[in-house]
């Protein structure tokens, strides 16, 4: 197969994937909405029939639960945008990213259980405090995704600036047979007779490289991304744990929650799928286009671009839960 053929094939699998979500989405949005009405009315079904038949609609209750967070997963929301924002300008294996997204939508759960049952259960308050802690983890979460931001902002940052800078002509030094090139089984005061350095010659890693750095940076954007979607619990799952401990079946409830934090784990493993097939045709393409120059600071200059719109994001998302009519559990709105 040709280079040009090879282009043309890259540039139409692109063109159709973007043409796709163009056309898809919008009515995935609009249909979710009504599968996810339906969904709520199933559970609050099968939650009533469980004392009667506890088998049949608990295993019931825990495959609709799995259904609704495959669904739930389809439609628009804040942790789509940041693994799509994370997956297009870092470069991950396949497992990683799906364990990324699997992991975000797992922490999601945990916290719908853990924030329920300390207000609701331990504590026993009302509604209005429930309501004020689901508002708190939602600004902690979007105070998550400003951090997020912000530290893709400094980090390309610093690297478009260290490129900018006249780079130093680097002298090779020639193989001198002395004591530092020397094994230490052969003379054994090798480490104790010079200055450790990076370029001391002595086997040994005084300072981390530019990989593990990388891997470093990347864990902690890993985290953060996790803790900022997982904190912004499903309302799907707020409204089981609240009408399961109503109806005295909060283990049910619980139950439920977790099934449907692996769907939505699931369906966005699979969109991290997507964007990660998404990027790797768009570098196929980009490398036949791009300068050296360019090809070299994309991703730094697309991660500045990213951290600027995270942040924006972020204040957006902060602002919006001062209004009164937003914030806080969908199940006690106004």
């Amino acid at each position: 197969m040709s280079i040009t053929t090879k282009k043309l094939r890259l540039m139409l699998l692109l063109c159709l994937l973007l043409i796709g979500i163009g056309f898809l989405f919008p009515y995935l949005f609009k249909q979710v909405v009504v599968w996810q009405r339906e969904f709520n009315q199933l559970l609050s079904d099968n939650l009533h029939q469980i004392k009667q038949a506890p088998i049949y609609a608990g295993l019931s209750l825990i495959l609709i639960s799995f259904g609704y967070g495959v669904f739930h997963a389809l439609g628009p929301g804040h942790g789509k945008f940041i693994i799509t924002s994370y997956l297009s300008i870092h470069q991950s294996k396949i497992f990683a990213s799906m364990r990324l997204a699997f992991l975000s939508s797992l922490m999601q759960g945990v916290v719908a259980i853990v924030a329920t049952s300390i207000v609701v259960v331990i504590l026993n308050l009302s509604s209005a405090y429930f309501k004020a802690s689901q508002l708190w983890l939602e600004r902690g979460a979007y105070a998550l995704i400003f951090l997020l931001g912000f530290q893709w902002l400094i980090q390309s940052g610093r690297k478009i600036w260290q490129a900018q800078r006249k780079p130093k002509i680097l002298q090779i030094k020639p193989i001198a047979d002395n004591l530092h090139l020397k094994s230490a089984v052969q003379n054994p005061m090798v480490f104790l007779s010079h200055i450790h350095d990076e370029n001391c010659g002595c086997g040994h890693q005084h300072l981390p490289d530019a990989d593990q750095v990388t891997q470093a940076n990347n864990l902690k954007s890993q985290w953060l991304i996790i803790l900022s979607i997982g904190m912004r619990p499903c309302t799907g799952a707020i409204f089981i744990l609240f009408l399961s401990y109503m109806l005295d079946l909060y283990i049910w409830g619980m139950v439920a929650t977790m099934a449907m934090a692996i769907g939505t784990g699931i369906t966005l493993s699979g969109f991290a799928l997507m964007v990660q097939y998404a990027r790797t045709t768009a570098v196929k393409v980009g490398k036949w286009y791009l300068s050296p120059t360019l090809k070299n600071q994309f991703s730094d200059w697309l991660k500045l671009v990213f951290g600027v719109i995270l942040i924006g994001f972020a204040v957006s998302l902060i602002y919006a839960t001062t209004l009164q009519s937003v914030g806080g559990a969908v199940l006690f709105g106004r």
